[in-house]
């Protein structure tokens, strides 16, 4: 993740997912996929795939598939994790690794 900037790559996204999975599975993410509105809430990481995510929606009962991670657009988590602060709008540069 470039520090002065909020723009990370899906590749990153995949990263961060996969360690907030394995080392504090009890931070939520929320996300914005291309031409929708943001997920009203913060979701639990159930599976992190080769290319995808799937979410744990506790509050609505349901989960989410994210089968591409380039189709997400913006992220945030709600509390702080390595250099990711918490409420903070990340922007998605797409990989060409999920293409």
């Amino acid at each position: 993740m470039n520090q002065s900037s909020n723009l990370i790559s899906a590749v990153e996204l995949r990263r961060l997912l996969i360690d907030l999975n394995e080392k504090r599975p009890d931070i939520g993410i929320r996300i914005r996929i291309l031409g929708r509105m943001w997920k009203e809430n913060f979701m639990k990481i159930t599976v992190v795939t080769e290319k995808g995510v799937i979410l744990n929606d506790e509050i609505a009962t349901q989960m989410i598939n994210v089968n591409n991670l380039n189709d997400i657009i913006q992220f945030e988590i709600d509390n702080g994790f390595q250099n990711y602060s918490p409420h903070f709008h990340f922007d998605l540069q797409p990989s060409v690794e999920f293409l």
